[in-house]
């Protein structure tokens, strides 16, 4: 259920004499908290790329009184719409802490086009913002998530949620190339609790475990199948189970991280992955700073090919339900298979400097959230991966104050021709030519109010 919201009673709150920029929260109540900037300056593949996928996020803090605040933050993804240049996400994040307990609510702003440009604000259904934190003492804080239980890990190496499913609501007699009634494919997060132990043995040291369930939709019979056999004699709830456990160690010279999550449903579910797990290390030693990271994802069996931002399965010719090659024959070479990704990065302090060198490689059935994934960089007919990336390149980071500027160089070798070509541009990709190397100048800018914006632990 989703609450209206007049613009009006938007703009008089944001205008009131209550909010005004500081610097530090101590001279004001509201202030920019945080500000991202990234953008793909160049590369050999589509040569000047400035403004075509810049991400920008921007956040802002109004504290009420201590342990009461609202932060509001823009988002943009011009995976999703470039075209009109329109923001993925604007949220309001509302926190309050009431003696050993804080509540935290993530609420999305909206807009429905279908019915003469409304706006709404509502829950935002898939954000592990919104919890309820219990601190039973020193040693334990418990933790209960309604809609997402965070099943992300990787730092480089994104996954996003590893407990993202699908589920057909509307109950069809059978699931067909294109809906014939309101039936829709739904993507939803697996919520759970949480159990954050600190064990008092070494200082900074954390370990955590979680659980979660999350229902879906699945046909009775049990000789459905999605690719072969589409019809359905009933439907029923089914339960997807997730899980996670970790640990994290927080020193002033390091900061280590060891993930995993998975769910045990991926394939009835159309999940891109099963499980994953991610080790993440950063460390500096005197003025040498370095980081190193190993991710390993475990592709789902049959996961669902649908486009975000559609709510079916990917309706082009040929109709394609799981991912496949361009002509539908075949399932993509990755489907079902574990690989990793691993990366290192060394840099130098130099005052405000820090010039870094870095090499990544991640293997030919590696699935992640960007766009070097095994699932996305691919040869002209879909059938197969990059077979091996290999990613080396420098950088330095750029400090002024609270604020970092980033610029990046990356030299990219493939095993198969996934790069496309500046000069041969078509239509049907199968006509295209495609290259084994390419080249990506990126800039990031960054503002952190706490300076969580530096290549430091």
């Amino acid at each position: 259920m989703k609450t209206k919201c007049s613009p009006l009673l938007l703009l008089l709150f944001l205008s009131t004499p209550l909010v005004s920029f500081a610097e530090t929260p101590d001279s004001s109540q509201f202030y920019i908290d945080s500000f991202s900037y990234e953008d793909h300056v160049y590369s050999r593949s589509k040569k000047t790329e400035l403004g075509d996928q810049v991400e920008i996020e921007v956040a802002a803090k109004y504290i009420y009184k201590p342990g009461t605040f609202a932060r509001f933050r823009f988002e943009t993804s011009p995976e999703d719409n470039r075209e009109n240049n329109e923001s993925s996400k604007f949220e309001f994040f509302l926190s309050h802490k009431y003696e050993t307990v804080m509540f935290n609510l993530d609420l999305e702003l909206q807009t429905n086009k279908s019915t003469n440009g409304g706006t709404s604000i509502g829950l935002d259904l898939d954000s592990e913002y919104t919890n309820i934190k219990w601190e039973i003492n020193k040693n334990f804080t418990f933790s209960f998530f309604p809609f997402n239980f965070d099943g992300e890990v990787g730092e480089e190496f994104r996954t996003w949620d590893v407990t993202r499913v699908k589920t057909i609501e509307g109950a069809p007699t059978t699931v067909s190339n294109s809906p014939t009634g309101s039936e829709k494919i739904v993507e939803k997060t697996i919520p759970g609790f949480v159990l954050n132990i600190n064990p008092g043995i070494v200082d900074g040291l954390g370990l955590y475990v979680g659980f979660g369930i999350a229902s879906y939709f699945y046909p009775t019979n049990a000789n459905f199948d999605l690719l072969t056999n589409t019809s359905v004699t009933s439907w029923e709830r089914k339960e997807d189970r997730g899980y996670k456990f970790g640990v994290n160690l927080k020193r002033e010279v390091l900061d280590l991280k060891l993930e995993f999550v998975g769910h045990d449903q991926a394939k009835e579910t159309g999940a891109l992955l099963e499980y994953a797990g991610s080790f993440y290390l950063i460390s500096k030693l005197d003025k040498l700073i370095f980081d190193t990271e190993f991710t390993m994802s475990k592709a789902g069996e049959r996961p669902w090919f649908t486009p975000r931002g559609t709510t079916w399965f990917e309706t082009s010719s040929p109709f394609r339900k799981v991912y496949s090659d361009f002509f539908g024959n075949n399932k993509q070479d990755w489907i079902g298979k574990t690989d990793f990704a691993a990366g290192f990065r060394v840099g130098y302090e130099m005052g405000d400097v820090t010039p870094y060198f870095l090499f990544r490689y991640q293997g030919k059935n590696f699935v992640f959230v960007e766009n070097e994934s095994a699932h996305l960089l691919r040869t002209a007919d879909e059938s197969l991966s990059h077979g091996g990336l290999t990613r080396i390149g420098t950088g330095a980071y750029l400090s002024y104050g609270k604020w970092a500027v980033n610029p990046e160089f990356e030299l990219r070798n493939a095993k198969n021709p996934v790069f496309g070509n500046a000069s041969d541009v078509r239509t049907n990709r199968l006509l295209s030519t495609f290259r084994k190397t390419d080249y990506l100048i990126t800039l990031f800018v960054t503002y952190d109010f706490d300076g969580r914006n530096l290549f430091l632990p």
